[in-house]
């Protein structure tokens, strides 16, 4: 999408158009013609690793999914 609200700006198609043309915000269009302008077509790729980091890892979330699961040591069974 960002590489279309280039090519819309490009020719000729205002912000508030754009935005409507593409259902997005004017924010979000101005953001990405100015990163367009600032850093050329290596602007227009994904960043990566914007989110926060992940606190625990894959094994340690496996480990503690298969614990929740099972039954508690000496907890009664009643059958």
């Amino acid at each position: 999408m960002p590489a279309r609200m280039i090519e819309l700006s490009w020719s000729g198609l205002r912000v508030p158009a754009t935005a409507v043309e593409l259902d997005c915000s004017q924010k979000t269009v101005r953001c990405w013609l100015h990163r367009f302008n600032r850093s050329g077509l290596p602007g227009l790729e994904d960043l990566g690793g914007q989110g926060r980091k992940r606190r625990i890892t894959e094994h340690e979330g496996s480990r503690i999914i298969s614990l929740v699961k099972s039954v508690p040591p000496g907890r009664l069974r009643w059958e």
